[in-house]
């Protein structure tokens, strides 16, 4: 599970920054992704990229847990 939760807070966490980099100077009448032009309503853009952080954040946190839940319960079982 530790490389599920990393690979897709890696993947996610792509996602986002391509969303970003590539719209920098982007007003609200264009976004770009990956090259193509997303003719969409902006608030279901913004609603869109937040719940692909949403995602991420859960996907982070999880793996965090995981981590230092796994090393907790090695120390006790020696």
């Amino acid at each position: 599970m530790k490389a599920f939760f990393l690979t897709g807070s890696i993947i996610f966490t792509v996602l986002i920054l391509i969303l970003a980099f590539e719209n920098i100077g982007a007003s609200m009448s264009g976004l770009n992704f990956l090259f193509y032009p997303v003719d969409m309503n902006p608030t279901v853009v913004i609603l869109g990229i937040s719940v692909l952080g949403i995602i991420t954040g859960v996907l982070y946190h999880s793996f965090l847990s995981r981590i230092l839940g796994s090393s907790e319960e090695e120390e006790e079982t020696f």
